[in-house]
């Protein structure tokens, strides 16, 4: 019993050592497999233009837990894509000239800069579009062709602000138009002078008429010709007529005066006018 206990305490330790020697080992072996994905990736990356995520991959690769070949390759890869990994010096300015700060930058819709600090941004080569934005202001874009190993290249922005209509803007065109002191005047002036030819015509259909009656009457009534007495009665119709339309527009004239407004939802007069036997007549109507 005394002899093979110490065998097997002496197995057992064995056994442990054994263990214990093959746990580095493994671990060795998984550093070793992360470090060539690492150096791979990063080859990959760089050949497709994506240098910021190649650089990355080669300082893990270079790292003191990777073998000495692949720590050497890395490093080598590491200076050179860092050489060549463009920078760009970004500014905007507002309508005045004057740099602004609080904007927000992106490069091909992805985030680059939440502000402006005037310090030097990477960004990879080839194609991108940048986007300004800020409060208040109309988003800019701008598209660059960026050169590997370009270093700080100046890029700037005008940011103009936004086409929002503001309380007390002009209004279009066609509404400052309408709503100006001569348009709002057109019609009560177009109207009133309606109404003053409409009297004149009046007056003078009347009085002719008048005086072709009193010259029937001492000349040959009761036996005048039937063309003599119409020659009279139209001009007693168109006197009527007349007198009609003056009054009309007149009318017309008053409450256009009266109910004109500035803005587009001014209400409407309209003037009718009907002929009837022996006269006309005229209406006055309106939309509120």
């Amino acid at each position: 019993m005394n002899q093979r206990t110490p065998r097997r305490s002496l197995v057992v330790a064995a056994a442990l050592s054994a263990l214990a020697c093959l746990h580095p080992a493994r671990a060795l072996a998984g550093d070793a497999e992360a470090c060539f994905t690492a150096s791979e990736e990063g080859q990959r990356l760089r050949d497709e233009g994506r240098l910021r995520e190649a650089r990355a991959r080669f300082i893990a690769c270079g790292g003191a837990a990777c073998p000495a070949l692949v720590q050497s390759d890395c490093a080598g890869w590491l200076s050179d894509v860092t050489a060549r990994v463009p920078t760009l010096i970004v500014s905007a300015q507002d309508e005045q000239g004057h740099d602004v700060a609080d904007v927000r930058l992106t490069i091909d819709g992805a985030p680059l800069a939440a502000r402006l600090d005037g310090k030097a941004v990477e960004v990879d080569p080839g194609e991108r579009v940048l986007r300004f934005e800020r409060a208040g202001s109309a988003p800019v874009e701008l598209r660059l062709v960026v050169r590997e190993g370009e270093k700080l290249r100046r890029v700037s922005a005008r940011l103009a602000r936004s086409a929002a209509p503001e309380a007390g803007a002009l209004a279009p065109r066609e509404d400052r138009a309408a709503s100006s002191p001569a348009s709002a005047l057109f019609l009560p002036i177009a109207l009133g002078g309606a109404a003053v030819v409409g009297g004149v015509a009046y007056a003078a259909f009347g009085l002719s008429a008048r005086a072709d009656t009193e010259r029937l009457r001492t000349t040959c009534a009761p036996r005048c010709t039937e063309a003599d007495v119409d020659a009279v009665r139209t001009k007693v119709l168109a006197a009527n007529i007349a007198f009609g339309v003056g009054v009309a527009a007149l009318g017309g004239a008053v409450a256009a005066l009266l109910l004109r407004r500035p803005d587009a939802a001014s209400p409407a007069a309209a003037v009718h006018g009907v002929l009837l036997p022996g006269g006309a007549a005229a209406a006055l109507g309106g939309r509120y």
